[in-house]
């Protein structure tokens, strides 16, 4: 608990006073520390991406309603898989964006030492769980596209102000870079998500069936639910 409370007052510091904050010499001891303070936040974040409410009911449901089978055969399992699944994608972020920062301090004049460059990329992560409640709510339409593109803007935003206050290269650079960056991650986000893409299209009027057409759908709803059903059977669950 201690240390999520020094990462939360860290994080507090940077997003009030982002300039301060970039600009201090890195205060990790070693890259183990980096590490476990880019961990915790790309951790949530996939937790919270990778979370649905209306899944987890179901599979309760499927699972006979056991709390016990819930926890032991559900949820346990998928959180030690998104625990290491994190511990990858964490390896990945601070390799690909500690190697970003640390090309612009190498080729523009600025700050472009290692250790730096990947407490840099550590200390940003925490804009990660922010994307992976977003993503948790499942914000549609209009309103949905909205907040998506504020979070990538403000996004942007820290990377530039990284780029120039903690890197220190110019102006000019710090905000091409930024806004290369910035556009780069929601273009990937905007094309691998296919519900932004839905966000921006408004819903049709559906389209009336014929009672053939509701007769087949029906069938099709039965013979799920009786599959459903003879696989619970095999696993020795109870009605």
């Amino acid at each position: 608990m201690k240390f999520i409370k020094l990462y939360l007052q860290d994080t507090w510091r940077l997003i009030r006073s982002p300039k301060s904050e970039l600009e201090k010499p890195s205060t990790y001891s070693g890259y183990l520390e980096i590490y476990i303070w880019a961990l915790l936040p790309i951790l949530a974040g996939y937790l919270f991406s990778h979370l649905s409410f209306k899944a987890l009911a179901l599979e309760y449901v499927f699972l006979g309603g056991s709390l016990y089978r819930f926890i032991f055969q559900l949820l346990l399992p998928s959180t030690l898989l998104g625990t290491f699944y994190a511990f990858l994608y964490t390896s990945l972020y601070l390799i690909v964006t500690g190697a970003i920062f640390f090309g612009i301090g190498k080729f523009f004049s600025g700050r472009s030492e290692p250790d730096f460059c990947l407490g840099l990329a550590s200390k940003i992560s925490f804009l990660i769980p922010v994307w992976g409640l977003l993503v948790l709510f499942d914000f549609v339409r209009v309103f949905g596209f909205i907040l998506y593109l504020i979070f990538f803007i403000y996004a942007t935003y820290i990377i530039i102000l990284s780029i120039f206050y903690g890197i220190r290269a110019s102006k000019n650079i710090s905000i091409i870079g930024g806004l290369i960056l910035g556009l780069s991650l929601y273009g990937i986000f905007f094309f691998y998500d296919d519900n932004q893409m839905d966000n921006l299209i408004l819903p049709t009027q559906p389209k009336l069936m014929t009672p053939e057409e509701e007769r087949e759908k029906i069938q099709e709803a039965q013979e799920i639910i009786r599959k459903l059903e003879d696989a619970r059977r095999e696993k020795g669950y109870k009605d």
